[in-house]
């Protein structure tokens, strides 16, 4: 019976990868926002030990995801269960990532490669299957602080130097031109030369 559980186990992930590859694809070819993440080649891989095993290569130029017909033998970062029930419970988790560390602090897991590229590519699967938490604040914003106006009647009104803003600087001021040509971030926002390097 445990031979039985251990095979339907097997196919189950391998279907769970096929599917998430498939909606992964056409992902890649509809949805900007996953369009955008596909800056680099890559050949991610996520598999079990006992038999699963579905790659996924990443083109650049081209800004798609293909699933590979035959396995490709060495991937970029290969995420490998030790069976095949650990991944399903894995991947079906609202708490995928915790589960991986987890898994991979008791020696089950591994990760071969950038376990940042793993990272990467768990948010591109919650774009096609949104898993857990998504990108909802999860209280509401705090109301906007209200602008103040002046308390000129306080008894430290008088102790406050307000001056009227100015456009640019005063040319008799030449400390804070000089500092001025010190900040990068202001002279190539007015269009300025920069000074080389």
């Amino acid at each position: 019976m445990s031979g039985l559980r251990a095979r339907l186990e097997v196919a189950a992930l391998q279907a769970l990868l096929t599917v998430l590859g498939v909606l992964m694809v056409l992902a890649s070819r509809r949805v900007d926002r996953f369009r955008r993440q596909v800056t680099r080649d890559l050949l991610l891989e996520i598999r079990s030990s006992d038999g699963a095993r579905q790659q996924f290569r990443l083109n650049a130029a081209t800004r798609r995801l293909t699933l590979p017909r035959r396995p490709v033998e060495r991937a970029d970062c290969s995420l490998i269960f030790p069976t095949a029930r650990v991944g399903l419970r894995t991947l079906l988790s609202r708490r995928a990532i915790g589960r991986i560390v987890e898994d991979m602090n008791t020696g089950g897991t591994r990760i071969e490669g950038n376990p940042a590229l793993m990272l990467w590519f768990h948010g591109l699967t919650r774009i096609v299957a949104p898993i857990g938490s998504t990108r909802r604040p999860r209280r509401p914003a705090p109301a906007p602080v209200p602008v103040r106006t002046p308390e000129r009647a306080a008894p430290y009104a008088r102790r406050i130097i307000r001056e009227p803003p100015v456009r640019e600087l005063s040319r008799d001021w030449p400390e804070a031109w000089a500092a001025r040509e010190k900040l990068l971030q202001l002279r190539a926002a007015t269009g300025e030369r920069l000074p080389p390097g």
